[in-house]
């Protein structure tokens, strides 16, 4: 085509037709493009390649080449890119030439018109009450001819039903009903079969069948074609009605915009494309169907060949799995008791550096208050409840962490009467308490774990009767054990052993149940009940006491607990001889602490014990105070716990400047404290608050004797 051409169309593309988006192709007879331009991008479509054929780049184009007439056009194609576009295609010399632009104007005038037909189909069913007081059989005559007249002036062909099925014109029928060939024979007022309007399909038969079971309601039949003798093609509407038992057909004829109508005709043509697309790929798909059904032949076999193998391996994991939960149920456990041991360590500082404040203010006050006074009396009662609160610290801090434990002789008597004296505030009205404690003899065991194992076997007890209560009894008693005649499940003890029963007549244990009683994390309490651990660790302690337990119960009668602990003879060991508290000889003490209250306190007992003390609640301006007065000061005690700087990190930098200075650091409670840690630093002492007179003058006294 010439450069001069080509110029043209641009024009006319961009310029002319600027509100249109416009696109031009040519190709040769094969469809191949040769040639193109316009407004591409306006309509999404991608810019072809020379040879590429005009269907690949253009899917409606699919099948329409080579063109029997001269021209074809395309009515509201929607492209892939959601364009709808209206096509022309026409024959040049030696090829095609094809003319593309978008819809939209065509578009927003079909919508209106759409909005207008709306309109009009609202106001003509206003109109049906009075359509139908024209219908009714005592005003037929007077109103027969305006029905027809009304029927001829929208152009409806309108059939009504007689008695007999058969159908009747009603009126003159429109021009167009003789330009379709079955229908030009029809005359107005004569009956006729359904047969005579086959132009009208199953419709006119579904029509009458829902008439004949008395279904008022209208419906509709859609959209049709039909061809005249000019193969001119209409599209036809037709409704049916029951109106006061009138029953009515009415045909319309293009019910639709031309430009709707060539639309519709369109996607018929390419509905009918697309079943000619599918029918082609239909034998693709079955070859691909038996190429599949060998393939799946073949892997079937293979599969239940693996499928064998897999079961067994399936069976394996399951139970591999099952131990990998329960390790997991384990870790889950340890977990929730590792963040119950932080927690408990926060609160233990916190409580501790409370405990310091009441201790030393009441050791103070004892001090000062007159010998056998009733005041003297009541500090010296607090001070004993503080020391109780004290040991209360350590046994959560005992069964939350894994810290050391200080076996020394213990009256096992006391602790159990201890314990049952604070268990009997706790137990309903309803449970009695009785109690046979024979033996006075020692062992040699942690106080806090003997007292924990007694609370945690008679809470257990108590809990077994708490839906119908019962009686809680703990018996204490010495034994000997014959070698010979050892104990059933504790054959390994031998000799003087206490014997501690606890029993309960309460809902008692199933035989499966007591034989992992003892075993980590198992309980059969609910989730918010029980973690598993209590007899697990009551089972740990004892074992480590050289000691052993034992367990008999029955199902509705109760359980009973034997613990056998070593007898220890308590007689030979030195009677401890209550030292003198130690007193100091001028020496300056340098103690800091960010609770004022500890401060204060320092301030008033140091004096007492011989010591001068200068005090700081800051540890950055505590340690400048060193740099300028370091050769004022003997000793340092400091907190571990402070905002700025830690109490470690201090000592570090004091000991850096004045590394023979003595330095005390304490603490309510630091997991990073150990001994080595200490050590490699320069710490003499170590010191746990809260902290009494009498260990704060012997740990202030040791840590200066070791400096000389």
């Amino acid at each position: 085509m010439p450069d001069s051409t080509t110029l043209i169309l641009e024009k006319i593309c961009f310029q002319v037709l600027k509100d249109c988006a416009l696109a031009y192709f040519v190709t040769d007879n094969l469809g191949r493009i040769t040639q193109w331009g316009g407004n591409l991008s306006g309509l999404n479509i991608p810019a072809p390649e020379k040879e590429t054929h005009i269907s690949d780049l253009l899917l409606f184009m699919e099948g329409i080449l080579p063109l029997k007439s001269k021209s074809m056009e395309f009515s509201c194609i929607k492209m892939p890119s959601k364009v709808g576009v209206d096509a022309l295609l026409f024959k040049i010399d030696n090829g095609y030439g094809l003319i593309v632009w978008d819809t939209r104007k065509k578009e927003e005038y079909l919508t209106r018109t759409q909005q207008e037909c709306n309109e009009l189909s609202l106001l003509i069913e206003k109109q049906k009450n009075r359509i139908i007081h024209f219908a009714d059989k005592d005003t037929q005559g007077k109103y027969k001819n305006f029905l027809e007249d009304f029927f001829q002036a929208l152009n409806f062909v309108v059939l009504e039903m007689n008695d007999q099925g058969h159908f009747v014109l009603i009126g003159r029928p429109p021009l167009w009903v003789e330009q379709i060939p079955q229908s030009s024979q029809i005359l107005a007022g004569q009956a006729y079969k359904e047969d005579a309007f086959s132009f009208l399909g199953n419709f006119i038969q579904e029509a009458k069948s829902r008439w004949l079971k008395n279904h008022t309601r209208s419906f509709k039949s859609g959209i049709w074609i039909e061809k005249d003798h000019t193969d001119q093609e209409f599209l036809f509407e037709a409704t049916a009605v029951d109106i006061h038992g009138r029953k009515l057909l009415i045909i319309a004829h293009d019910v639709c915009h031309p430009n709707e109508k060539q639309s519709i005709i369109q996607k018929g043509r390419d509905l009918a494309l697309h079943y000619h697309n599918l029918k082609r790929s239909d034998q693709k798909l079955k070859n691909m169907h038996d190429e599949l059904e060998s393939r799946v032949k073949k892997r079937t076999k293979a599969l239940e060949e693996a499928n064998l193998k897999l079961a067994n391996e399936l069976k394996e994991r399951k139970k591999v799995e099952k131990e990998r939960e329960e390790v997991f149920r384990q870790l889950r456990q340890s977990q929730k008791i590792e963040a119950i041991g932080t927690l408990a360590g926060g609160i233990a500082h916190d409580f501790n550096n409370i405990l310091s404040g009441i201790i030393g203010f009441t050791e103070l006050s004892i001090l000062e208050a007159e010998s056998g006074s009733k005041l003297k009396q009541r500090l010296e009662k607090v001070l004993h409840a503080s020391d109780r609160a004290k040991e209360l610290v350590r046994q959560v801090l005992t069964f939350s962490h894994e810290t050391s434990y200080e076996k020394r002789p213990l009256k096992l008597k006391l602790i159990v009467t201890e314990v049952l004296t604070l268990l009997r505030a706790s137990l309903p009205s309803f449970i009695d308490i009785e109690k046979n404690l024979q033996s006075n003899s020692y062992i040699l065991a942690d106080h806090t774990q003997i007292h924990q194992v007694i609370m945690n076997l008679c809470t257990n007890a108590w809990q077994a009767m708490k839906e119908k209560g019962g009686t809680l009894r703990i018996e204490l008693d010495d034994i000997d054990i014959n070698p010979e005649d050892p104990i059933e499940k504790c054959k390994s003890i031998s000799g003087r052993h206490l014997v501690l029963t606890i029993k309960d007549t309460g809902c008692g244990i199933p035989p499966d149940v007591i034989e992992r009683i003892f075993d980590p994390y198992f309980t059969t309490k609910d989730k918010d009940k029980g973690t598993g651990l209590g007899l697990s660790v009551v089972h740990g302690i004892i074992t480590k006491c050289n000691g052993c337990i034992t367990i008999n119960s029955q199902v509705g009668k109760g359980s009973e607990f034997q613990i056998y602990l070593p007898s220890f003879d308590a007689q030979n060991e030195a009677k401890t001889i209550e030292e003198p508290i130690p007193l100091g000889n001028n020496e300056t003490i340098l103690f800091i602490d960010d609770e004022s209250f500890q401060t204060e306190a320092a301030e008033q007992l140091l004096p007492r014990l011989g010591y001068r003390v200068v005090t700081s609640n800051d540890s950055i301006k505590a340690l400048n105070l060193f740099l300028n007065e370091k050769e004022n000061f003997d000793l340092v005690i400091t907190d571990m716990t402070m905002p700025k700087m830690t109490g470690k990190t201090l000592a570090k930098k004091i000991l850096e400047i004045e590394p023979d200075i003595p330095v005390i650091l304490c603490s309510g409670y630091s997991d990073d404290i150990h001994p080595d840690i200490l050590k490699d630093i320069g710490i003499k002492e170590y010191l746990m608050k809260p902290i009494g007179m009498k260990d704060l003058a012997h740990a202030v006294k040791n840590a200066l004797q070791k400096n000389e």
